[in-house]
């Protein structure tokens, strides 16, 4: 598809995207004014159908391998290569779940502050700030509360994976959470993070990996193994080879 198309499905994506919330907010603020426990999870539910229409209207297939969600609460780490990852997570995921975003999100009309009320957000520039997220994460898992973290912590890095931040590693090693990893292949083809956010339609792959318990693992070993298979599995699935889908 060329640049003139994309462009032009570009403002049939955004339409979407801004027009829902422009029609559901009034009922956000209804659900979520009073949070509690089914508040929070209506809101959830809001937020996986914004999804579901979203990549519906926008001819965007998601395809999941291997998948399997717990019944416990995890954390779920996920490569982050588009804005598009957000409704894709909301998509194949539970209403159960919440996501440690940028403090810059809380600031997008509209959006930011349903995302205030539902999720986590950490300003990274801030240490005090990062730790104080960091406690509301774990309060997040002890309330039954699944919580995806982008550990790249951005969309901007070299492919096929950017550095990884040790937030998720030390929640899952210090509260004893298991880890629920997660690969995105394709959404920077659907929706590309070079700042001119280019949409088109077609296909968006997510494999599962099986759950990881950090029992008898560091920081650093739990953060290299799920590095090495995100990596392997980004590697394997973009050079069109045939996934062996083999656990770390």
């Amino acid at each position: 598809m060329n640049t003139l198309l994309r462009r032009l499905w570009s403002i049939w994506f955004g339409l979407w995207l801004v027009g829902y919330f422009l029609l559901m907010y009034p009922i956000y603020v209804i659900v979520l004014w009073k949070l509690t426990p089914r508040t929070i999870r209506l809101g959830h539910q809001l937020n996986r159908l914004w999804g579901k229409i979203l990549l519906f209207m926008s001819g965007i297939r998601v395809q999941t391998k291997n998948y399997f969600f717990p019944d416990q609460p995890c954390i779920i780490v996920a490569n982050h290569r588009s804005y598009c990852d957000i409704p894709i997570l909301y998509t194949i995921l539970p209403p159960k779940v919440a996501f440690l975003g940028k403090v810059e999100l809380s600031r997008i009309p509209l959006y930011g502050w349903t995302y205030r009320r539902l999720h986590v957000l950490v300003d990274r520039k801030d240490p005090s700030a990062r730790k104080k997220s960091m406690l509301a994460v774990a309060r997040k898992l002890r309330e039954g509360i699944s919580v995806i973290i982008f550990p790249e912590g951005t969309t901007k890095h070299p492919r096929p994976l950017g550095r990884f931040y040790d937030g998720a590693f030390t929640l899952s090693v210090e509260l004893r959470i298991p880890l629920l990893p997660i690969v995105i292949v394709g959404s920077d083809e659907r929706l590309s993070a070079d700042g001119r956010f280019l949409a088109s339609p077609g296909k968006v792959t997510c494999i599962f990996h099986p759950l990881l318990s950090p029992e008898g693992e560091t920081i650093e070993s739990l953060r290299d193994k799920v590095y090495t298979w995100m990596e392997n599995t980004l590697r394997t699935y973009e050079d069109n080879r045939i996934p062996t889908g083999e656990p770390v």
